[in-house]
Order: C-alpha cells, then sequence, then structure tokens
C-alpha cells in the first residue's frame, strides 16, 4: 500500500523547530482492504508509515505530531510508537467516555505526551482537560476575545499553550504577547516582512557571481576571479566539485571545478551556498525547506514533462524561501538578483512555465491531497512516486545542510 506524508513545522518561541505535524495517506484512491474496517486499515497505514519511511527521517531530533482517533486510542495503537518522539493528538470531534479516559491516563502514565487538537471556545469534553498536558487552540475558529476568554482555563491547569493556524507575524506576537509557547501555521511557512537586512560583503559576491552565470556564455576565468576572492566559498566549492563530480584525479582549481560541474550546476550549488550564507538563527530552518523543494522538484521534474527543466525547477525551489531568509517582501529580495525573468516571475506567484509543478510542491507540503492529484496530472507525473522521492529529499537536505555548515 503506497503511503504519502506531509510534514508542517511546528516552533517555539524563539522560531526554533519544536516538532513536525505528520499528514500520513494510503493513496489518492483511498483503495482500502475491503475485507477490513476503516479504523484497522488507518491503524495498519500508520504502523506503515512510522516503520517505512523511518522517524528519523522525518523529524530528526525533534518530535513527531500525530492525530488518532478514538479507535485508534481504544486499539492501543499509540502505545506501539515511541512516547519519547510521538505526539499523541486527540482528535476534536472525539466523544470521550470513561474507557476512553481510562486509555488516555494509562499514555500518560507510560509517558507519553497528549495533545487535544483544533480546540474552540465552545468544546464541550473538558474532562479531556484534566489528561493532556498541550492544547492547540483554532485560531481560524476563535476570536481574540474566545481565545482570552479559554486562555483563563487552560492556564490554570498548567497546559502547554499551542497556536494553532498562525497567518500573520501580528497574529504569532498576539498569541506569544497571551502566553502560547508554541506554533503552527502558514506564517511560518512564508514568513511576511519583519525587517530588511542588507547583503553583506558576502552577499554582495554571491550577486556578483549570479550576474555572471546569467550571461549567454559565461567566462569561467572571471567566474573563477571572483571566487577566489573568498576563502570559504573557495574550500566549498573545490570539495563539492571533488564530492559529487568525483573526477579521476582530484580537482586542484576553481577553472577546474567549474569546467566540472558546469555552469547549470554550479548555479544551483552558489544558490544554495548564497541562502545558507544569508541565513541566521530565525531562518535558518528556511534553509533545509529550500533544500528539500530543491531535490523534490528536481525528482517530479525528472520523471515527468518538466525533465527539460530540472535545473530550473531545482534552482526555483532553492530561490523560494528568499523572502523568509531576507525578511522582507519576494519583490524587494529579487530586485538584485540577476537572474532569468520567468524566473521571477514564477517567485512572484505571476502563472508561468513552471507554475504547475511549484503548486504541486506546495500542495504536497501542506497535505493538500486533492490538490496534489490535479497538478500531477497536469504535468503527467505518476503520483506514486511522490513518497519515495519525498523521504529521499529530505534525506539529501539534512545531508547537505551538514555540509555547507561545515568549517573552512
Amino acid at each position: 500500500m503506497d503511503i504519502y506524508i506531509a510534514r508542517q513545522p511546528i516552533f517555539d518561541r524563539n522560531y526554533q523547530v519544536y516538532g513536525y505535524e505528520l499528514l500520513y495517506r494510503d493513496s489518492f484512491e483511498n483503495a482500502f482492504n475491503g475485507g477490513m474496517s476503516d479504523n484497522v486499515a488507518t491503524s495498519l497505514l500508520l504502523l506503515n508509515s512510522y516503520f517505512t519511511f523511518g522517524m528519523d527521517n522525518l523529524i530528526g531530533k525533534t518530535k513527531a505530531f500525530i492525530n488518532f482517533d478514538k479507535h485508534l486510542i481504544m486499539h492501543d495503537v499509540a502505545e506501539l510508537l515511541d512516547q519519547r518522539t510521538v505526539v499523541v493528538e486527540i482528535l476534536e470531534n472525539v466523544k470521550p467516555d470513561q474507557a476512553f479516559i481510562d486509555r488516555l491516563v494509562k499514555l500518560k502514565d507510560k509517558g507519553y505526551t497528549l495533545a487535544l487538537d483544533d480546540y474552540v471556545f465552545n468544546y464541550a469534553h473538558k474532562e479531556i482537560l484534566d489528561v493532556v498536558s498541550l492544547v492547540k487552540v483554532d485560531f481560524m475558529e476563535n476570536s481574540q476575545e474566545d481565545i482570552e476568554a479559554l486562555l483563563v482555563d487552560l492556564k490554570s491547569r498548567g497546559i502547554t499553550l499551542l497556536a494553532e493556524k498562525v497567518e500573520s507575524k501580528e497574529v504569532f506576537e498576539w498569541a506569544r504577547d497571551q502566553g502560547f509557547d508554541l506554533f503552527q501555521g502558514y506564517y511560518f511557512e512564508k514568513p511576511s516582512v519583519q525587517r530588511k537586512k542588507r547583503l553583506d560583503e558576502n552577499g554582495l559576491l554571491y550577486v556578483r557571481l549570479m550576474g555572471e552565470l546569467n550571461v549567454e556564455e559565461p567566462d569561467y576565468k572571471k567566474l573563477s576571479n571572483i571566487i577566489l576572492t573568498d576563502v570559504g566559498l573557495t574550500y566549498k566549492l573545490l570539495k563539492v566539485a571533488n564530492a559529487n563530480a568525483k573526477p579521476v584525479s582530484p580537482i586542484r582549481s576553481i577553472t577546474q571545478a567549474l569546467a566540472v560541474l558546469g555552469t547549470k550546476q554550479f548555479r544551483k550549488w552558489l544558490s544554495l551556498a548564497m541562502v545558507q550564507n544569508m541565513s541566521n538563527q530565525e531562518t535558518n530552518e528556511l534553509v533545509k525547506y529550500a533544500l528539500i523543494r530543491s531535490a523534490l522538484l528536481q525528482s517530479i521534474a525528472n520523471h515527468s514533462g518538466f525533465k527539460k527543466h530540472s535545473e530550473e525547477v531545482s534552482l526555483l525551489g532553492i530561490l523560494s524561501i528568499l523572502d523568509g531568509v531576507l525578511q522582507m517582501d519576494m519583490s524587494q529580495a529579487l530586485e538584485s538578483l540577476p537572474i532569468d525573468q520567468v524566473l521571477k516571475d514564477t517567485l512572484l506567484d505571476q502563472e508561468t512555465l513552471y507554475s504547475p509543478i511549484m503548486r504541486l510542491c506546495y500542495a504536497y507540503e501542506k497535505g493538500n491531497f486533492e490538490d496534489v492529484e490535479e497538478a500531477s496530472r497536469a504535468i503527467d507525473y505518476d503520483i506514486n512516486l511522490l513518497p519515495d522521492h519525498y523521504v529521499k529529499a529530505i534525506s539529501w537536505a539534512e545531508r547537505t545542510s551538514r555540509e555547507l555548515s561545515s568549517p573552512v
């Protein structure tokens, strides 16, 4: 049975990733075995997902937030998972009875973190609040007045508060002021304007290199002279060229490294190095997102109608978080970056040649699987390949992130 996973990060007050909510799917056709109940099939799906993908590949050293309905809890499925890494999310539509509450108490006694999902002001089953240690407050379904009122009860219970569906910087800051400790929502995937960050000397160096790469016939000698002005960049380029190109003899010059990699591959690598260089403590997680997107888009392109454009869409994946890294509007972030106009238009959400494949990537990240199915058909891509491509993208991103961050 094919398994589809999307994940959304959960951040703490300092923009550090606390964990990921994992969304599991079986197939786009929901082709469960007709001989088993939906609940048993969902249990098998959850277990297969856990062991097939490997939790370390999906969440690293953070937490995995996983939704459980009443039947999964009553069938002891949660107890098969690692209590040190899994947060058991109780769905908001569960109607608890005493047997269910007893199971929750049992899980809590065994060290599991229990959370209540999509909490609203008029939630009817307050007895669950006596057991859970974390509550996800729905910021789309509650007004500010509702949230202020329900916080009185939640704070008195010593419950950890998670603001869910945070859509803007203003909402995040308000939630933080109200005492929320964890945050989840589209704001963190594509942060809005916070401050304008000037490019330092190294940042300007990358822009110069991108400009030289954007001409019809890049001059390797000129590129080499620019690169040699930065020791760290020189070291990393030689390292990546030797590692990725696997030449017969070690590469000993920048010109040779450029020739081995080729301009398209070097442009992609340079973009990675540029984004990583510009990131800071608040935005370094976005760099991993860029790496994941880049690898995923390249895999999708290589197995779809975009095969001839794999390098271009891979570059788009890297640059797609440039606004978040620089903490400015995307239009501002792209002003001084000398790349093709069609790439800029795509990043500015204008309809271009590359828009369909970008829609597929974004939809999969958010777990909008109906949109994924539609976008896959549009680019002639087999959606059954997505789970494997996504996990490989995550693994590549983790490895590449370590390489980019390695000291000179």
